[in-house]
């Protein structure tokens, strides 16, 4: 049979058509509710990245029937970029990016947020958006990455960049493949302040050695996690175009490029792009004189900002050892700067230690961070969270106290280690955590301990559920003349070869991909050493996730006597999953054994003892001080409290409890663990791990205050010592805690406390003889004496919190020994 010519091209046109995979493809973008609003926050935009073979002349990507070009790949700039508006008033933007195959949508769904991103209005059923793609060819290894976010908190609720955990937008139909989650940009800002020569306390390392490797270690798991397995594609986890930075930092910041001159390094298509260039980069042992975060976290923002792609792609790690005491500084809004020169104790007059961040007054606790003159979430470009590790310090007072608001208020993450294996921990449990867009967890964790001469540990089972796809063993020990290695078992007993490994002066890093390395199932990881000294180390495995997803938050802002709230939203594949079995969600609270500010000032005021060192505040070194010879680090660390605190299913996948025995204040570490066997999912184990500070917050009636002052004087000086209600002293380091004002005369300076006792002292002046003014003065936004000045004091303790019989002891001896002489002499 013949057909017309006519005919055959218009056959062999529809034929072109039909093999091409998409010429035009009707796809169905799903975003559903994540639940009551508030506490829950609603997803506000998706970006979508359309990776194809090619993408033609002329080809658009429509929303609910908006059309919108796609820009030649040969495009520059704005010229990249179009916008439309559906008919429902979701903002879609589509930018071509240029000299590839790929086009990226973004969708802000104004639909569901006429205000800000706090408020929305999404109905319970969600939305769902009908996409059509003309012009796009796609075929094997080819397909869509999806990333959505929403609002950190209600302290920025203006953008949207916090990467949804759980109940995430998911498209459907067209056959075009999930490829995973769009790019990352992470830059490490690192302390390289003189006290970095100091080491670890209660360690042998010292803390900028130790950096090295825990950095080193990072950029290790970090190559493991997102490495594209063989064949070379692109893995579900890692993006070619992830990029890493480096920024360090003391009084001053620098830029330390990780690729030839180019500050970025990009993962490409290599299996370990990072590790090596990070481990040259730290090589440098010179010291930068000063500690300003502040000057830290510009620098990195700043070097985010000309990568960013979309709102939501970058974090900065943040770690330093100490307080800052540099501009730019990190302060509540409305809170002026007041250098001030602090005395070491017990050394000569004149002896003394700059704070370039101490303020005036402290403004309330709701009065936002900033930094250089801006909102620190919302001003400090580009937006994103910021993951703070405090070290030694650096993580104790008011210090740790900072940089856990400053990980609150940008949606990230703190720790407070105190020795090199926590170190570890904190770097790559904070990637981690940035990675919980639903696509990294960690399986389990334990510590051990192989005496001089045992070779090998018991083996530790890890449960290996099918949902996983590539797994990372992760070992790091203390002291860094050891040597280690990992033997790894499939559940059928077979030893198994990992496809990536890596190792560091205190780590070593092994992958296995699932199932192709082995079925699920309980997997067993021994632990070898090659010497004889014994060793210490942690072993951890961390799980790229394909279906589970889940998300930790706490109460914002704590202080003793009030509650930790904690939350765990789970979903599973892009719905929420809810009505787990009993016990399946489990929260170990861990709190100090004392409180640091007690300890402080219950340790007097001594002398400081040694050489002052190079840029280190008094404090800092009555703290390395008592670490040294008082055991001040066992006292403080947190330990268990009773039993583990179940949380409970409340709706749509979340899952809540509550601690209410917050009466010590300090660091406190809450784990999650996930357990449970339930029909959806078969046999789940995950764990998951939280640092927060909880502030002292005293009361007028647990604080003592006492005034000084002469008749008819015009100078008066007032000393108050701070506690709260169960006894806990606020201790040192917390003049900026203070506001103190007065209707008559003056308050010279901010409140000083040169004794590091947690008593402090301000001093009045200006006062006429017969001037008996009033006196405000707040501390944690609480009123602790607000009267006429001769009405403050309390004498010079608080009132004791001890037992009776502690108090009345003497008493009860005298009455004691009055018994027994009245019965001798009746005998």
């Amino acid at each position: 049979m013949r057909f017309p010519r006519a005919a055959s091209w218009l056959l062999g046109g529809l034929l072109a058509i039909g093999s091409s995979a998409a010429w035009a493809q009707t796809l169905t973008l799903q975003v559903p509710s994540r639940g009551p609003s508030p506490p829950t926050m609603q997803t506000a935009m998706s970006a979508i990245e359309f990776d194809a073979a090619s993408i033609g002349g002329g080809s658009t990507i429509s929303v609910d029937g908006t059309s919108i070009a796609v820009a030649d790949a040969g495009c520059a700039g704005v010229a990249c970029k179009a916008v439309g508006v559906s008919p429902t008033g979701d903002i879609a933007t589509v930018t071509r990016i240029s000299g590839t195959q790929r086009a990226r949508l973004d969708i802000t769904y104004k639909s569901v947020f006429p205000g800000n991103f706090c408020a929305p209005t999404i109905t319970p059923a969600g939305l769902s958006i009908t996409l059509e793609l003309t012009g796009f060819t796609f075929g094997a290894g080819r397909g869509y990455r999806i990333t959505s976010f929403m609002a950190p908190s209600d302290a920025s609720c203006d953008v949207a960049y916090v990467r949804v955990p759980t109940s995430r937008p998911s498209i459907s139909g067209g056959g075009v493949a999930y490829l995973g989650r769009l790019p990352l940009n992470i830059v490490l800002v690192l302390d390289k302040s003189p006290s970095m020569d100091w080491v670890i306390p209660g360690s042998p390392d010292k803390r900028w050695d130790r950096l090295k490797s825990s950095v080193q270690l990072f950029a290790s798991v970090w190559d493991a996690v997102g490495a594209p397995p063989p064949p070379a594609t692109i893995s579900s986890e890692g993006h070619a175009d992830d990029r890493l930075g480096m920024v360090l930092f003391g009084g001053t910041a620098v830029e330390s490029p990780l690729d030839g001159l180019n500050f970025f390094k990009q993962r490409g298509a290599i299996a370990a792009p990072w590790a090596a260039p990070v481990a040259a980069g730290l090589v440098d042992n010179t010291y930068i004189g000063g500690t300003s975060i502040g000057a830290g976290t510009t620098m990195g923002r700043a070097r985010l900002a000309p990568v960013e792609q979309l709102v939501g792609d970058t974090a900065v790690v943040l770690f330093t050892d100490g307080e800052q005491n540099n501009p730019p500084c990190i302060s509540r809004q409305g809170e002026v700067l007041a250098p001030v020169e602090k005395p070491y104790p017990g050394k000569p007059p004149g002896t003394t230690y700059l704070d370039k961040c101490a303020v005036a007054a402290a403004m309330p606790s709701s009065a936002l961070l900033t930094l250089n003159g801006g909102i620190l979430a919302r001003d400090v470009l580009p937006r994103g969270p910021i993951f703070t590790i405090g070290l030694g310090e650096g993580g104790m007072a008011a210090s740790a106290e900072l940089l856990d608001e400053i990980s609150g208020e940008t949606a990230g993450r703190s720790a407070f280690p105190n020795n090199g294996v926590a170190m570890d921990n904190s770097f790559v449990d904070n990637l981690v955590t940035h990675l919980k867009g639903g696509t990294v967890s960690l399986l389990d964790r334990t510590l051990g301990d192989l005496a001089a001469g045992t070779p090998a540990s018991t083996p530790f089972d890890f449960i290996v559920d099918p949902s996983l796809t590539r797994v990372t063993f992760v070992l790091s020990w203390e002291g860094s003349a050891r040597e280690a290695g990992l033997e790894i078992r499939r559940p059928d007993g077979n030893m198994t070869t990992a496809i990536q490994n890596a190792s560091g002066p205190n780590f070593r890093v092994a992958t296995v991909n699932i199932p192709q390395a082995g079925p699920a199932g309980d997997w067993k990881v021994t632990v070898r050493q090659f010497g004889t000294a014994g060793l210490k180390y942690q072993l951890s495995a961390y799980g790229v996730e394909s279906r589970l997803g889940a998300r930790v938050t706490e109460t914002p802002r704590l202080g003793t006597a009030s509650p930790i709230g904690v939350v765990a939203e789970i979903g599973w594949e892009h719905g929420p999953l809810a009505d787990l079995p009993a016990g399946a969600v489990r929260a170990i609270i861990e709190r100090p054994g004392a409180n640091l500010g007690t300890l402080l000032h219950d340790a007097g005021a001594k002398p400081i003892d040694g050489e002052v060192r190079n840029d280190t505040s008094p404090l800092s070194m009555k703290l390395d001080q008592l670490i040294r010879t008082a055991g001040l680090l066992d006292k403080i660390e947190p330990k268990p409290v009773g039993d583990a605190i179940e949380l409970k299913h409340v709706g749509n996948g979340r899952y809540e409890g509550k601690f209410d025995a917050t009466n010590v204040g300090g660091r406190y570490r809450i784990r999650i663990e996930y357990d449970w066997n339930d029909p959806r999912t078969g046999t789940i184990r995950r764990r998951d791990l939280a640092e927060r500070q909880v502030p002292v917050i005293p009361t007028a009636k647990d604080s003592a205050v006492r005034v000084q002052r002469e008749p008819r004087s015009a100078n008066a000086v007032i000393v108050i010592t701070p506690r709260d209600k169960f006894g806990n002293y606020v201790g040192p380091g917390h003049e900026g805690g203070f506001n103190v004002k007065i209707d008559a005369g003056t308050i010279a300076g901010a409140p000083t406390d040169n004794g590091l006792t947690g008593e402090y002292t301000i001093k009045v002046g200006g006062l006429a003889p017969g001037d008996d003014p009033k006196v405000s003065i707040v501390f944690a936004d609480q009123v602790l004496r607000d009267g006429p000045l001769s009405s403050l004091s309390t004498g010079t303790e608080p009132p004791s919190h001890e037992p009776w019989w502690k108090r009345w002891w003497w008493l009860i001896l005298i009455l004691l020994l009055l018994v027994l002489f009245l019965l001798l002499r009746r005998k």
